[in-house]
């Protein structure tokens, strides 16, 4: 919670950097800029809402910025990109997430850390959605191991009411086309499910994370 102090301080920081940050084009330099001042975190809602005060909507331009960077990777992708095939789950009853590959190998699995950006205890939505962002992390090293400029990932989730704009967004960044497929059928879940409910870890970088990446090779012999 901010408290009035708090956003006092705020206040006066974004109305004596109005012009600098009116400036700003990217909703990472505005991060940025809230982050250096110590308003990230729980702050960062007053910092939006004082951002608005002075003509600079965070939200539009993060959009913008997505939808700019989303079209690049369309038009970078026109002659066909290779893909990647994943499945995430979480499972907040027990604090675990995991990770599986296209025939259901684990990659990646075990709890949560106490200071997990997205999960938080007793909201399911929140584990399923920060296993889709470690999924969508492992991606991106998959792609970056195979040397792909690019890459599509077919991620399989469970649970409909995860924020998919938000993964978008952040595969985007990662050079990533998110095709998200939601299979909440409880009698045939994605291997990922019954991993969450499975004792023990494993880390991620024991995957050969350039093998899941599917027409790499062609892609390759195309740009030869």
């Amino acid at each position: 919670m901010t408290t009035s102090a708090t956003w006092a301080t705020i206040t006066e920081a974004v109305t004596a950097d109005a012009e600098q940050l009116k400036a700003m084009t990217t909703h990472a330099q505005l991060y940025g800029w809230a982050k250096d001042h110590g308003f990230n975190g729980t702050q960062f809602s007053a910092v939006k809402h004082e951002f608005r005060k002075i003509g600079v909507d965070y939200d539009a331009i993060r959009e913008q910025v997505t939808r700019q960077r989303l079209s690049e990777l369309n038009a970078d992708a026109a002659e066909g990109v290779p893909v990647i095939r994943l499945s995430a789950a979480g499972a907040d009853a027990v604090n675990s997430y995991a990770v599986c590959d296209a025939e259901g190998t684990v990659l990646w699995y075990g709890t949560f850390h106490d200071r997990d950006r997205h999960y938080h205890k007793g909201n399911q939505v929140s584990a399923d959605l920060s296993a889709a962002s470690k999924a969508i992390f492992l991606a991106s090293k998959a792609r970056t191991a195979a040397k792909a400029e690019l890459a599509r990932l077919h991620l399989t989730l469970t649970n409909p009411h995860v924020d998919t704009a938000y993964l978008i967004r952040e595969a985007t960044a990662w050079r990533l086309l998110l095709d998200i497929e939601i299979n909440d059928d409880p009698a045939n879940p994605p291997a990922a499910v019954e991993w969450c409910e499975t004792p023990g870890f494993q880390d991620w970088k024991e995957a050969d994370l350039s093998a899941l990446v599917e027409g790499q090779a062609a892609t390759d012999e195309a740009h030869a």
